[in-house]
């Protein structure tokens, strides 16, 4: 006979403790829901990821949870990269975004992920998990902007259909108390925010993904030779010769450049994952309407088109890359190639103005989305971010030049804006209102250049320079003559803007993204076309000279007066 109780009469309670190895960065969260009389009747157990911006500038947070979890591995790979940013195609809209509620605030803030929550066998179905979980959602433990995770998954399922019915259960559970799915994912995210979109998706209406049926586990390299072939030699041959390969094994039986292996995947994905140029051409070139649908097949264990197989390829590279600390030029030509001739055979739309391979690639070099990109890279949504950030510096700085009286400079030190950060020690001095205002100047040239109506100019330290003397030509004059560089502004500029946004700490997008009704003809942010390049500061900061293995900005600001220069403000111009 099951126990009566009232649930208003329970009490949650949380412990929070540093994590051993990480304490500045992950914490655990344990609560428990205690009745008076009948005593503990459930409790849940969580891991806090906090300060992102540690894993953002260390690009650790894979290694960081691969020390964790197995299961905090798994949730780190399939849902954000190297530096815990969510992956584009879980928020970009398309066929992966599933219902399409979740964006880049899953970029920012802290992450809370729900490893267990376990209600006494009598207690369940009556509400006690509800009220934990919801205790737990709402409490202070969600941390700064904070978003909850959960894995809706049983613990260990004596078999198959036992494990299909229990995780139909908890996923049920978890969509009542207002979670919804990350794309097509495994996993489930919960907002606090009670205006997020996540709220709007009915539970009913939360998709899950395609069933899909596959044989057995993986194979051996032997067995993949042995069994699949054609997948084989995708695999392992981007030579020319495997075209020939492709060919032989089509003449003795067609049906073989079309066969699934035992997890649903065709040759075609094989050859996208690998970037296998001549294999794509030759199975294009042997069955050209067999490729068109299998362009556009899922039915394997990632629920994957050959293309989306292929970007996923392309990003891994490109983390990569960054991993290992080297500078990310932009995409291989092989992999444009590849992914040139995919889009082909899917009937996807090259992009505006694209009518040829060559046209493709190099629109492309950068992975631009919107077909808009001045030089493949520049987007209109990060030409806004670097304008506005230019802008906002300027002003700020200009509000303060009342400080400064004729030939009486100030210490560097007591420069407190954001910019001045951005001066290196061997070129900073005692500040006359000269080089102040031509600093400013030099951040007001970036901002112009940007912000001109329908420019595709690019702030080069030239264009800066040029730009800055029609401006004021002393000043920013004076500036140089104290060894300042258009270099310490554009890289100010690029930083600012990267610390505010989604892969900072979101200020930005709290500012600016939002659909504002302003009338007809408004063209701020909100209205621009997004873009993969939206975020590539990285990329900006090399396109606009700041060349890779310097050091470059923020510096530390502690110096010795005797570093500084202290000549006169020969000019006296203010």
């Amino acid at each position: 006979m099951a126990t009566n109780f009232n649930l208003s009469e329970c009490t949650v309670d949380f412990i929070a403790e540093d994590h051993h190895e990480y304490p500045n960065r992950l914490n655990f969260i344990n609560g428990s829901l205690t009745h008076p009389t009948l005593g503990e009747l459930a409790t849940v157990e969580c891991i806090q990821m906090t300060r992102r911006m540690w894993f953002k500038n260390n690009d650790d947070f894979f290694l960081i949870m691969d020390d964790e979890s197995q299961e905090l591995q798994e949730f780190a790979v399939a849902i954000f990269d190297t530096a815990s940013n969510v992956h584009p195609w879980l928020v970009d809209g398309g066929p992966r975004s599933g219902s399409g509620c979740w964006g880049s605030e899953l970029s920012v803030g802290d992450m809370l992920y729900i490893t267990e929550l376990k209600v006494k066998n009598e207690f369940r179905r009556r509400g006690v998990g509800s009220l934990l979980l919801q205790k737990l959602v709402n409490s202070p433990h969600m941390g700064y902007r904070g978003i909850a995770y959960a894995w809706p998954t049983p613990v260990s399922p004596a078999n198959q259909a036992q494990r299909d019915r229990q995780s139909a259960v908890i996923t049920a559970f978890f969509r009542k108390n207002g979670f919804r799915r990350i794309g097509l994912t495994s996993f489930f995210a919960y907002a606090p925010d009670p205006s997020h979109p996540s709220h709007n998706i009915p539970a009913s209406s939360d998709p899950d993904p395609p069933s899909i049926n596959v044989n057995g586990g993986p194979l051996s390299p032997d067995q993949v030779k042995t069994q699949c072939p054609v997948h084989h030699a995708l695999g392992t041959n981007k030579t020319p010769s495997v075209a020939d390969i492709i060919r032989t094994a089509y003449h003795v039986d067609n049906s073989s450049v079309r066969r699934r292996d035992p997890h649903g995947f065709l040759p075609i994905h094989f050859a996208a994952a690998n970037e296998n140029v001549h294999g794509i051409r030759a199975l294009m070139e042997v069955c050209p309407e067999g490729m068109v649908e299998d362009s556009k097949d899922r039915a394997n264990k990632d629920r994957m088109t050959p293309l989306e197989i292929h970007d996923v390829s392309m990003q891994s590279d490109k983390d990569m890359v960054r991993r290992m600390m080297a500078t990310w030029d932009g995409y291989s030509d092989a992999a444009l190639t590849c992914k040139y001739l995919l889009t082909m055979a899917a009937g996807l739309p090259l992009g505006p103005g694209i009518t040829t391979e060559a046209d493709y690639k190099n629109q492309k070099k950068y992975g631009c989305t919107c077909g808009t990109c001045t030089d493949g890279w520049l987007s209109p949504r990060l030409r806004f971010r670097l304008s506005a950030q230019a802008a906002l510096q300027k002003d700020n700085m200009s509000l303060d030049t009342s400080q400064f009286k004729s030939r009486h400079p100030l210490p560097f030190s007591e420069m407190f804006h954001a910019a001045f950060e951005y001066i290196p020690p061997s070129a900073r001095c005692e500040v006359y209102k000269t080089y102040y205002v031509g600093f400013a100047t030099v951040l007001d040239a970036i901002h112009q250049i940007l912000d001109a109506p329908g420019s595709q100019r690019i702030p080069t330290p030239q264009e800066v320079y040029s730009m800055a003397l029609c401006l004021d030509a002393r000043a920013v004059q004076f500036f140089i003559g104290k060894g300042g560089m258009m270099e310490y502004a554009i890289d100010a500029t690029v930083d600012l803007a990267k610390d505010q946004s989604s892969l900072g700490d979101g200020t930005f997008e709290e500012t600016f993204d939002e659909d504002f009704d302003t009338g007809a003809g408004y063209t701020g942010y909100a209205t621009l076309p997004k873009c993969s390049n939206d975020l590539e500061f990285d990329v900006a900061k090399r396109k606009l000279g700041l060349l890779p293995g310097k050091k470059w900005g923020p510096y530390n600001n502690s110096f010795g007066d005797e570093e500084m220069d202290t000549d006169d403000d020969d000019d006296d111009y203010f």
